[in-house]
C-alpha cells in the first residue's frame, strides 16, 4: 500500500499547511471507496508520516458516518515548529503541555518552555 510521502513533501511546499480532500488521501493509500476502516488508516498513515490534520472529526468514523470524497482537511507538517506546536497543543491537549506551549509561544514568554522546546527554540536561531 502507498505511503503519504507526497503529500507530506507537497504540504512542505505550501509552507507546512495545506488543504485536502478525503477523495484524494483515500486514491494514495490505495483504497477504492470510503469508510470507517479507511478513514481510520488515513488518519494513522498521516500522524505516520509526521503530519497532523483538522477538523479532527472528518476522520473520526464515529463522528463522520457518512463520509464523502469531497470532504476537507487541513494537514500540516508536525515538526516541532510554532504552528505545529500550538494545532497539537490545542488538539491534542491530552499529550501536550498546552499552558506551557500557548503562554510561551503566543506571549513570546520562554520563561514557560520546557527545556526540550528551549532548546529547539535554540536550534532554530542557530539553523537560521
Amino acid at each position: 500500500m502507498a505511503d503519504l510521502q507526497e503529500t507530506a513533501e507537497a504540504c512542505e511546499d505550501e509552507g507546512g499547511l495545506m488543504q485536502d480532500n478525503l477523495g484524494r488521501l483515500r486514491t494514495v493509500l490505495g483504497f477504492d471507496r470510503l469508510g470507517k476502516h479507511v478513514l481510520s488508516s488515513i488518519a494513522r498513515k498521516l500522524e505516520a508520516s509526521g503530519l497532523g490534520y483538522f477538523p479532527l472529526a472528518v476522520l473520526d468514523p464515529r463522528c463522520n458516518t457518512e463520509p464523502r470524497k469531497e470532504q476537507q482537511v487541513w494537514v500540516y507538517t508536525r515538526d516541532g515548529s510554532e504552528r505545529a506546536r500550538i494545532l497539537d497543543a490545542v488538539l491534542r491537549p491530552h499529550s501536550h503541555n498546552v499552558r506551557s506551549t500557548l503562554d510561551g509561544l503566543v506571549d513570546g514568554d520562554y520563561s514557560s518552555l520546557t527545556a526540550e522546546e528551549k532548546l529547539h527554540e535554540v536550534q532554530k536561531i542557530i539553523n537560521a
